[in-house]
């Protein structure tokens, strides 16, 4: 049987420190794909109301070449931001598709 793990408390303060800021981007990170979602949702009703296909798979091929050329060395993988933004974009798809949910 697997055992739980159980998180190992730490009385190291720059490890707290850093802990504290992991939350801070967490939480930011959350409030930016608010933020996106919104502008999502308002793009497709434009777009409807324009009588313009919503979907564009070439805009979506173009932000994500353009986010990958900034890519730092020191963060996350190609594969994996790719992985991430994809999901997010797909993610961007459904609110649009179901506008009221």
């Amino acid at each position: 049987p697997r055992r739980a793990r159980q998180v190992a408390m730490t009385s190291d303060p720059e490890l707290l420190r850093m802990r504290e800021q992991m939350d801070d981007v967490n939480l930011r990170l959350v409030h930016v794909l608010h933020e996106r979602a919104r502008l999502s949702r308002r793009i497709g009703a434009r777009k409807q109301t324009k009588a313009l296909t919503v979907i564009d798979p070439a805009r979506e091929q173009e932000m994500l070449a353009r986010l990958l050329r900034e890519l730092p060395p020191d963060g996350f993988s190609e594969a994996a931001l790719t992985s991430i933004l994809r999901a997010v974009f797909a993610a961007s798809r459904d609110l649009v598709a179901a506008p009221n949910d």
